[in-house]
């Protein structure tokens, strides 16, 4: 998971698309995307959106969250077939840039949400871009990059709940598309993934077993790092399958910080439990912060601040414990698998934005078949539900299927 600012934001940031600006860039979008290793990219049924398009309709495309920089492949497809899109973006993609950064997102049609509260703004932006505008929006209701991509994350309602608004209040029609992106290696990453776990192992200050399988590494790892994170936060270590103990802890960890506050759990799952208690944090750290500006000198309000900033650290850590699956890579120990883990392990552990690019891949696009908001009625979560369930359906025909290599 990568590490960011989580505050109030300093600012709201509008799509600004501009599809000349999009098509005249494709050299540095592609560029990137060989940077992480994709060196041929396949684009199955991106027709479907210009048809959407093309009648008139709304349009919505719910992908997977795959890699970083993915929303270059959903470009790069819009440009095969000849539509253009929109995306919704946290705001701290937006802060974490610079001034041309910004701006280059914005004319790439990227427009900011505070996902830590109601951010009205963004809200109305989606929903005049399905109502009214000639170009798709994409937004990832997976919310974070997990890297389990054979797994879909559950799904937020929030893209949804937009798209069931503009169906209300639009006269055209919506539709919906779950996607999936999936990158397959083609090139054997293994030596490199062995040295980054003797990386990892150097890192805790372990003896480096590059004589053990790469999947025993792995899990060794994994349950040493999760023991004394144990220690750390619940003072022993535990016994159990991984998932149990993933689960665990993180629950012990939500539940030491709101008995702290006096908060009530709130959320269906650990993700909105999470947003909840963040959500809180953000607002007490910043009147903490202020009072603090207006006193001379108060020590406890500097613990009280300390204390927040330590609580906020938590809800970060039990982000990262969240990603975690504990049996996805032994399951089906593919390839992918078990570069993933790794990937996350070194983002996590060596504090990364982005893993380090290993061998060579071939990625595919693959657009489903369109949900039409007008054909059936619906509430946010059995959309969502129905959008989260086609995607894990795509993925699993994607992983089922042969590859078809077109260079980019």
């Amino acid at each position: 998971m990568n590490p960011q600012p989580y505050q109030t934001p300093p600012n709201w940031w509008p799509s600004r698309l501009s599809p000349r600006f999009v098509n005249a860039t494709r050299f540095w979008r592609l560029r990137d995307l060989r940077k992480l290793g994709i060196r041929s990219l396949e684009v199955q049924h991106g027709d479907r959106i210009g048809e959407s398009l093309k009648s008139g309709a709304g349009v919505l495309i719910l992908p997977n969250h795959s890699f970083h920089y993915d929303s270059h492949a959903i470009i790069e497809a819009g440009i095969r077939h000849g539509w253009s899109t929109h995306f919704m973006s946290a705001w701290q993609v937006f802060a974490m840039a610079g001034r041309l950064g910004k701006n280059i997102l914005q004319r790439h049609g990227a427009f900011s949400i505070n996902r830590e509260g109601t951010d009205t703004k963004a809200f109305r932006q989606a929903l005049s871009i399905l109502s009214s505008d000639p170009h798709a929006l994409v937004m990832y209701p997976e919310g974070d990059l997990y890297h389990s991509n054979d797994r879909v994350m559950p799904f937020r309602e929030g893209a949804a709940a937009i798209a069931l608004s503009a169906s209300k209040k639009s006269p055209r029609p919506i539709h919906v598309y779950p996607t999936v992106m999936k990158c397959f290696y083609t090139k054997d990453p293994t030596p490199e993934l062995a040295q980054m776990m003797s990386n990892l192992e150097h890192r805790i200050r372990w003896r480096s077993r590059p004589d053990m399988p790469l999947l025993d590494r792995i899990y060794r790892f994994g349950k040493g790092f999760l023991a004394s994170k144990e220690i750390e936060y619940m003072g022993t270590s535990h016994f159990g399958e991984l998932p149990e103990r993933l689960k665990n802890l993180a629950t012990f960890v939500l539940e030491q910080v709101r008995s702290q506050h006096d908060l009530k759990s709130r959320g269906h799952d650990v993700v909105d439990q999470i947003r909840n208690v963040r959500g809180f944090l953000i607002r007490e750290t910043e009147k903490a912060q202020q009072e603090i500006k207006q006193s001379v000198s108060n020590p406890e309000l500097e613990k009280r601040l300390q204390q927040l900033q330590h609580h906020m650290a938590d809800m970060f850590f039990v982000t990262q414990l969240s990603s975690y699956r504990g049996n996805y890579a032994v399951e089906n120990p593919t390839v992918e698998r078990i570069a993933e883990t790794i990937d996350k392990f070194e983002e996590d552990i060596f504090e990364l934005q982005y893993p380090t690019p290993r061998g060579e891949r071939h990625l595919v696009v693959k657009f489903g078949e369109r949900i039409d908001l007008t054909e059936q009625q619906f509430t946010a979560a059995s959309l969502t539900q129905l959008a989260e369930t086609r995607v894990q359906q795509l993925m699993d025909e994607v992983n089922s299927e042969g590859l078809n290599l077109e260079m980019i």
